[in-house]
Formats: C-alpha cells, sequence, structure tokens
C-alpha cells in the first residue's frame, strides 16, 4: 500500500520467487498506474496481482475500492499463512475506508466515505503535522490504527511482517500509513484535546463530531488495545527514510565536485514560507563567508506544513506593505495551487531578491532546490521548484504578483510563470521532502 506500493511489490515478488516462495496472493494499492517495468514485474505473477490506484490526498470512491479489495485479501488468507503487509507514504488516503461502526451511525458506507473526505480536507486545510493528522484519521479507518493485523490474525496469520518505507519524521509505525498493523498509542483524551488544539469540531458535520465523541455523550471510537494477540505477531522493518534521499543527494553533490558539501542533521518542520525565509537568510550570510573560488552545498529533510486557513491572515499581518491591495485577496475564481515545497521556494526567492536589491551581492550566488520525493507537490503537476533571485523578476514580467500569490496560497502560478518548477512524475517512492542549498563559485 502507498506511492511506492508497485515497487515495492515487484521487488517482494521477485525476491520470494527466487526464493522458490511463490506468494498465493497481492493486492496493490497505489498512488499511479504502475510504470511498464513494473506491470512488467507484477504480470509475471499474474493472475493473482490485484493493482488498484486509489485517491489521493483526499479519499474518494477509488480509495474504498481499495479498502474492499485488502478486506477480501484479508478473507483469502488461510489459518497458517503469513501475511506479508509493504507499506509506503500515502497508504492513509489511497487505502482509506470508513471503519463499519462510522457506516452505521451515518447510514450508509458512501455516507460515510463522504465524512472521511471532509476529515481529511478539514486537516489539510488546519495546517497538521502528518503525526497529528494521522493520529486523528486512523481511528475511523477500517485499516488504521491496528485493524489489519488484527483481521489477519482473525484469519490465522501466523506472521505478519511489515516492510515500510517512512513518510514521518521519527519514522513512528504508528504513523506511517496510520498504522495498519500498529497499537494506537493514544488514549481518548489525548484524541479529542488534538482535536480541539486546532479547532476540527466547528468544521465537521453533526453527524461525524457525533461519532468521533465531540458531542453528545458518546465516546471517541474504539481501536485494538495494545494488548491484542495480533501485535505479537507484527515484525516491523523500516527499509527506506528521509536520511537515505538526503545522503543520495549529498553524494551526487560530491560526485559534481562542489567544494563543501554539508548534510543539516536538524529536520525541517514548521510553516513552509518562515522556514523558506530563514533558508535564504542563511544562505546569503554564507555567501557573504564562502570564498569566491569555492562553491558549498547544505542539504536538509523532512517535511514542513502549510496552514491554509491561516496563509493570507497571517502573511497579512507580518506584511511589511503599506498598500493594503499589494496583499489583497484575489476576486476572482484561480484557485489555490501549490504545495508544501512551492511555497518554501517561493518565500525563499523573495528573500534573495530583497537581499540582492538591498546590495548584498553574494545572494546571486545560491540557488535553491525544494522537492517532495514522491514526485508531487501537493495536489499539483510538479514535485516542487528550483529557485534563485531571478525568478520572482521573471514571474512579474508573466503578470504575476509573486508576492501577492505566496499569502494566498497560489505559489505555483509565479513558479510556473518563471519556468522555475521542478516536474519528475511519481517517482516511486516518498520519504518526505528535501531541500538543497547551493552556493556557487564566483569568478
Amino acid at each position: 500500500m502507498g506511492k511506492a506500493a508497485p515497487a515495492m511489490a515487484a521487488g517482494a515478488i521477485y525476491t520470494l520467487q527466487s526464493a522458490s516462495r511463490d506468494p498465493v496472493h497481492c493486492v496493490v494499492v497505489c498512488a499511479s498506474k504502475p510504470t511498464h517495468r513494473e506491470l512488467g514485474a507484477l504480470e509475471s505473477f499474474a493472475p493473482n496481482v490485484d493493482v488498484h490506484v486509489g485517491d489521493h490526498p483526499i479519499p474518494g470512491p477509488a480509495s474504498l475500492d481499495a479498502g474492499d479489495a485488502i478486506e477480501l485479501a484479508v478473507h483469502n488468507v488461510q489459518r497458517g499463512d503469513v501475511a506479508m503487509v509493504l507499506l509506503s507514504g500515502g497508504t492513509t488516503s489511497l487505502a482509506a475506508a470508513p471503519v463499519a461502526a462510522l457506516s452505521q451511525a451515518v447510514g450508509d458506507v458512501e455516507r460515510a466515505q463522504t465524512r472521511i473526505a471532509n476529515l481529511a480536507d478539514t486537516l489539510l486545510e488546519s495546517g497538521l503535522a502528518i503525526h497529528e493528522m494521522n493520529a486523528i484519521r486512523r481511528r475511523v479507518l477500517r485499516w488504521g490504527a491496528g485493524r489489519l493485523a488484527v483481521a489477519l490474525e482473525a484469519r490465522g496469520a501466523i506472521a505478519i511482517p511489515v516492510f515500510a518505507i517512512s513518510d514521518v519524521i521519527g519514522d513512528d509505525p504508528a504513523i506511517i500509513g496510520s498504522g495498519p498493523c500498529s497499537a494506537d498509542p493514544l488514549d481518548d483524551a489525548f484524541f479529542l484535546a488534538l482535536l480541539d488544539a486546532h479547532n476540527v469540531r466547528g468544521a465537521l458535520e453533526r453527524d461525524m463530531s457525533s461519532f468521533l465523541g465531540l458531542s453528545g455523550s458518546g465516546a471517541p471510537p474504539a481501536v485494538p488495545a495494545e494488548s491484542h494477540h495480533a501485535f505479537t505477531l507484527v515484525q516491523y522493518t523500516i527499509v527506506a527514510q528521509n536520511a537515505d534521499a538526503v545522503a543520495a543527494l549529498a553524494a551526487e553533490a560530491r560526485r559534481a565536485a562542489i567544494t563543501h558539501v554539508v548534510v543539516d542533521p536538524t529536520a525541517l518542520q514548521g510553516e513552509a514560507m518562515q522556514l523558506g525565509h530563514e533558508l535564504a537568510r542563511r544562505a546569503v550570510a554564507e555567501a557573504a563567508l564562502l570564498p569566491a573560488r569555492e562553491s558549498a552545498l547544505v542539504v536538509f529533510g523532512g517535511e514542513p506544513i502549510v496552514h491554509l486557513r491561516n496563509t493570507y491572515q497571517h502573511a497579512f499581518d507580518a506584511s511589511d506593505a503599506d498598500d493594503e491591495e499589494a496583499v489583497a485577496e484575489p476576486s476572482g475564481d484561480e484557485p489555490m495551487v501549490g504545495g508544501r515545497m512551492q511555497v518554501l521556494a517561493l518565500a525563499a526567492s523573495l528573500v534573495l531578491e530583497e537581499a540582492v536589491a538591498r546590495g548584498d551581492h553574494g545572494a546571486r550566488r545560491v540557488t535553491l532546490l525544494a522537492a517532495g520525493t514522491d514526485g508531487r507537490d501537493g495536489p499539483t503537476d510538479a514535485a516542487g521548484a528550483i529557485v534563485d533571485a531571478v525568478v520572482p523578476a521573471l514571474a512579474r514580467r508573466a503578470g504575476r504578483r509573486p508576492e501577492r500569490d505566496l499569502i494566498t496560497g497560489r505559489s505555483w502560478f509565479p513558479l510556473n510563470a518563471a519556468d522555475a518548477l521542478l516536474r519528475t512524475g511519481p517517482t516511486g517512492t516518498n520519504v518526505m521532502d528535501v531541500v538543497a542549498v547551493l552556493i556557487e563559485t564566483t569568478v
């Protein structure tokens, strides 16, 4: 399950078959149609591979179908079987289907699925970190909070090896994919406090709010106890994480003969816009100190957030603009389009432009790459962007107002106008985000 599902499944099938251990059945839930190479590997195992493309980042009918396909696969498990689970980022949405109790509470499974979609949209707009979102979502998901492991154990599985590609800071199994084979470590009080801390209560439909225990006399939906026997069958292995992508990027920079390559060990967290400002200012300061004939690259990894509900107001409050129109919300129907890496990159480019205008010519040496390792930054066609001090001017030349676009959630438009977007297509993995700040040589 997840954005890396086809490649992980193909690799697992190949390895098992090489050891003369043919799998009986395989269900693959992914974010996009498998590549030709992946399909070839999976089809070698046909007809027992069932591929489903779910919805992301907001779960819909395709995610419900994927959840149903997993349920059918669970029912095919026989007593004494080993049930291998391959897990990667995106699973929470791609395989999202409601717990039976939610369907009963709101009337039917289709209505329950719309409630899950609204919950996901609300949490994304609220700017919660991934660990906070999944702590909430796993309570209502059919396969979240260890429910997959419990279902497999009930069918007679004797072992549940889990191989996971981590898309979360800290690599917590309860967070990756909303923990389909991991117990929920949070009690009801913490769960309710988390919902209230981010003002989620008022944004949900009344029946969903009641189901979550936010109104009336009800309690939050129950989750399998940490003491459940199913969790003793789980053998959990992290096979890839953000540090691997960061190390690979740094190694490539060294091969490119960059003089100084540094990996910053501090994970990128917090508001993407603020991080973009901070990283650009840091780069300008370091460019002023770096000898002219030397180059440097600093690599970061992590996963910032974008608080869509508060983006405009926070930016207006922090703006130095004297003209309100400069930060006014557009009145047209232009959508909010962008992702956290695009926000970070655009924010950084504006700081670099300002530094050049101020006479800090070292800023001309700075280029910043910000990208999601899955190849898709937010609901856009880009992995992120590559920017420098010239990008804002190029965007203005194309008719954009990058300052306003940044604070109104439309970072994609100026970056696209400046031809600064990085488009890789799906990468077949997901280990959060990487940022690389390059200070080039000068003669």
